[in-house]
């Protein structure tokens, strides 16, 4: 569970604490089963709740893919030729300047975005880099982790992004892989 997930529970907490709390003041059994049945939508549907009013907003995920993308010398710039600014869009519409080449596995020798996409509510959760040029059997994920918030799992004293091999048998059947063109050293004055 991604650190603003956990915080954006808060929000959801909050009309529950507030019917409970009406309750106990009024002693009207309403509040208490209104209380009870916010309760309830929280824990079972707190990571749909979550994505459907907050993740969107967060493109924090592609200002650090973007950034892997780069340190990768791969071009980060949308299929129509612009460049994007992650503060300015959030991941839908990030997700929208890369409508070619989608594919649920990563091509043999690409690097490029994968993007992890709810078809249930039709949101992108993250958008993260991945390389998949040396090993046949798996590839490379560049995944963003804010360790400050969580020292205790991570030993690094700055937000960081993490390698990690994923074997081609644990795709998820969220990712959507898009590669990317190598970054054009040649520049025009």
């Amino acid at each position: 569970m991604e650190i603003r997930e956990r915080f954006a529970g808060l929000f959801f907490i909050i009309p529950f604490a507030v019917s409970l709390l009406l309750h106990t003041l009024t002693d009207i059994d309403f509040f208490f089963f209104l209380s009870l049945v916010l309760a309830f939508v929280v824990i079972v549907f707190h990571h749909q709740l979550y994505l459907l009013f907050f993740n969107d907003s967060n493109s924090t995920s592609a200002l650090y893919a973007g950034n892997a993308a780069l340190e990768e010398d791969y071009d980060p710039v949308g299929q129509d030729g612009k460049y994007w600014d992650p503060r300015k869009l959030k991941l839908s519409q990030v997700f929208a300047l890369y409508p070619n080449k989608r594919s649920a596995r990563p091509e043999q020798g690409s690097c490029g975005f994968v993007f992890t996409y709810n078809k249930l509510l039709s949101v992108v959760e993250k958008v993260e880099f991945y390389d998949y040029r040396h090993r046949k059997g798996s590839f490379t994920l560049y995944k963003f982790y804010f360790s400050h918030l969580q020292p205790d799992a991570f030993p690094f004293e700055r937000d960081s992004i993490v390698k990690t091999e994923i074997p081609l048998e644990r795709i998820s059947k969220k990712m959507i892989f898009v590669p990317l063109k190598r970054y054009s050293r040649e520049y025009v004055y």
